[in-house]
């Protein structure tokens, strides 16, 4: 039965989600259409359950007029079958209608709405370009994701699990006091009016205060995430605790104004609830000495009475979360929803490398501030040709790498790749042509097999690449705190359980496993010893062989054996030539090579 549920939706679905609306409403309605069957189901079995509620307590005031008045020798034969028949609607009917509620609810629409809101998201984020991200910290985005997605499954879960049952139940109620007696709703209108007013006081203010209490919180997470990220460079630093203190402190505060609401709403509802419960159980007292009314109107009113009062103290929580859980929403839309800044256009084709020849026209980007990056750079890289590029820093060497990687759209110019423009393939094709070893490398908290050649290829394969970068050795050491020991031990958040020689010849080994037919090499043994950087140089040299290989560096010895050696400065080129043709230009190149060669020699 829980599997017929749980199967009630797909949360994947085959289609890749597209840009999300920034709104909530529309959000939303687009993310969860294909649970609208489930939602229409549990809503109707959430009428049905309120009503159930509603007509139990009226034959609970029944029940008792029918006590009063039968003979006790006699109940069973006049009333046995009803009795029956309602003790089997509470120990039969009622539970499985509860089951069939909550099943929708709570198996067939949370989990799968949940899931599917988050890995849409996740989606959606991942598309973004590297450079966004560097715009923010990568835990807050993580956490603006992951809330974002529970507060959209939340919100829809409370207006139809909270909202519509109590809506149905009071207007139940109102009906079956008026049904009774018209002038019994005058309390309840009362206090119907009454309630609305602590709402307009309350919630825009709980709302307010919701939103400035998670920007307070998110800020914590923030300060949490940078702290732990960079826990080496603050043990370095003397941080006063003051700056950290006031960011809690803020965040203190603005729950204490979250929490002082709250109790307002809570000491407000119990004053309402003795308003009802004195309106509505004392008229019904004075319509019963009237005669107007039986004994089991007074019961009915009673039960009514605490019922009514629970729904109420229900309904302001669940209007208070709904306004939490969209505010919560409407902040992570404003990172989930964002739409991606670099594109596929609809016509992207597959890239297809013959050669690897790669020629850059007339480029310039200067990511939106006017300043820094390429300015007007052409070059032109024959197929197998291995150019290598220096200059200081900021004369734009990671800005040319991160535009051929196309993490950036440049502002200006194209970029070609076999004559083929690489704003008109699509992504994904051009990067499985490209790989790259950079000098930070970074590696995903996962198994050392699975950061070369992830679950692609056989364990030969990844051996064999691991031996060409000098790292089976160290490999086969390996063991994390789980017992996963060589290949399959993780290697820790960032690869931070390993050296910086460790991660980098790791990283060159899944390069190698890529054998794609453009390299790009960013410093990409700048992490090594001297004694590692001799024994991997002749794998260098065979894996270079026959590729495109662009080398940026800053230790000009690794690039001198390049084919060609670009020097750039300010965005632009301004040398170009091997490297004895560079030196006897005594220009740029030379002046930075005699300046690392003869830096350490007497003078």
């Amino acid at each position: 039965m829980f599997r017929l549920f749980e199967n009630a939706a797909d949360p994947f679905g085959a289609d890749e989600p597209a840009d999300a609306p920034q709104r909530v409403l529309p959000y939303l309605i687009s993310e969860f259409r294909p649970l609208r069957f489930v939602l229409t189901a549990s809503l109707l079995a959430t009428v049905i359950s309120a009503g159930v509620e509603l007509w139990l307590i009226a034959y609970a005031g029944r029940l008792v007029d029918t006590l009063a008045g039968a003979d006790p020798t006699t109940l069973w034969q006049t009333h046995g079958v009803e009795l029956c028949l309602v003790g089997a609607l509470i120990l039969f009917a009622r539970p499985l209608l509860h089951l069939f509620n909550e099943g929708l609810d709570d198996i067939a629409f949370r989990p799968n709405a949940r899931t599917r809101a988050l890995w849409r998201a996740h989606r959606r984020v991942s598309r973004q370009p590297v450079g966004w991200f560097r715009e923010d910290l990568s835990g807050r985005i993580a956490t603006r994701v992951r809330e974002g997605s529970a507060a959209a499954a939340m919100a829809t879960y409370n207006v139809v699990h909270t909202l519509a049952f109590v809506f149905v139940y009071i207007l139940g109620s109102i009906w079956l006091l008026g049904s009774v007696d018209p002038r019994l709703t005058l309390p309840l209108a009362v206090w119907i009016l009454l309630y609305a007013g602590l709402m307009a006081y309350v919630v825009p203010r709980y709302r307010a205060a919701a939103e400035h209490h998670q920007d307070a919180d998110s800020a914590v997470t923030g300060l949490l995430v940078d702290s732990y990220a960079n826990v080496d460079t603050l043990a370095l630093l003397d941080v006063p605790a003051a700056a950290d203190r006031a960011v809690f402190a803020a965040e203190r505060e603005a729950r204490l104004r979250v929490e002082r609401l709250e109790v307002t709403m809570n000491v407000g509802m119990m004053c309402l609830s003795g308003i009802l419960m004195v309106g509505l159980i004392g008229y019904g007292i004075l319509l019963w000495q009237a005669g107007a009314a039986p004994i089991g109107l007074v019961a009915a009113t009673l039960a009514l009475t605490f019922r009514m009062t629970a729904m109420a103290e229900w309904l302001l929580d669940g209007v208070s979360a709904l306004f939490g859980h969209l505010g919560t929403l409407r902040r992570a839309l404003r990172t989930i929803a964002q739409p991606p800044a670099v594109t596929d256009r609809p016509d992207a084709g597959t890239l297809a490398v013959r050669s690897g020849a790669i020629r850059i026209t007339n480029v310039s980007h200067h990511y939106g501030t006017g300043s820094g990056g390429l300015d007007g750079l052409s070059l032109e890289i024959a197929a197998g040709e291995k150019v290598g590029v220096v200059g200081r820093s900021g004369s734009g060497k990671s800005t040319l790498v991160n535009l051929i990687l196309r993490f950036f759209d440049p502002e200006v110019g194209t970029i070609e790749i076999d004559g083929q423009d690489i704003a008109a393939v699509t992504q994904r094709s051009l990067r499985r042509q490209i790989a790259m070893v950079t000098q930070e490398a970074t590696l995903l908290h996962r198994s050392v097999r699975d950061n070369i050649g992830l679950a692609t290829a056989g364990e030969e394969s990844i051996v064999a690449a691991a031996r060409q970068a000098a790292a089976h050795d160290f490999i086969s050491t390996l063991s994390d705190q789980d017992g996963r020991t060589g290949y399959h031990a993780h290697v820790g958040e960032r690869g931070v359980k390993l050296s910086g020689g460790q991660r980098q010849r790791i990283a060159l080994a899944r390069a190698i496993h890529k054998d794609a037919p453009i390299l790009i090499l960013d410093e990409a043994t700048s992490a090594l010893d001297s004694e590692i950087e001799a024994v991997i140089q002749e794998t260098m040299d065979k894996v270079m062989a026959g590729r495109t290989v662009i080398a940026v560096a800053h230790r000009l010895s690794t690039i001198a054996r390049m084919d060609r050696i670009v020097v750039l400065d300010q965005g632009r080129v301004v040398e170009d030539g091997t490297h004895a043709e560079l030196l006897s230009r005594n220009g740029r190149y030379a002046a930075l090579w005699a300046r690392q060669a003869g830096g350490f020699l007497g003078r």
